[in-house]
């Protein structure tokens, strides 16, 4: 049975910069940059697993914070 590919993370040119901004800030939270860090990779078209690997977190952690951030986008355009 073949795997279905993570949803997409599109975001624009504001949302990167202030994401990259809030992961290189000194006084963040380190809960929230590794967030941060997961969105701006899910971006990249990185799969869960990729994400996983790369920050030391679990798949299942990359994935929740994958569709929160999509279900916010989608809230956010129908505001």
């Amino acid at each position: 049975m073949p795997r279905l590919a993570p949803k997409p993370v599109e975001l624009d040119e504001r949302e990167r910069k202030e994401l990259e901004k809030i992961v290189t800030r000194h006084s963040t939270p380190q809960q929230i940059v590794k967030r941060g860090k997961i969105v701006l990779l899910a971006s990249l078209g990185n799969n869960h697993r990729t994400i996983a690997r790369e920050l030391g977190i679990s798949r299942e952690m990359a994935r929740l914070w994958r569709e929160r951030w999509i279900e916010l986008k989608q809230l956010k355009s129908e505001i």
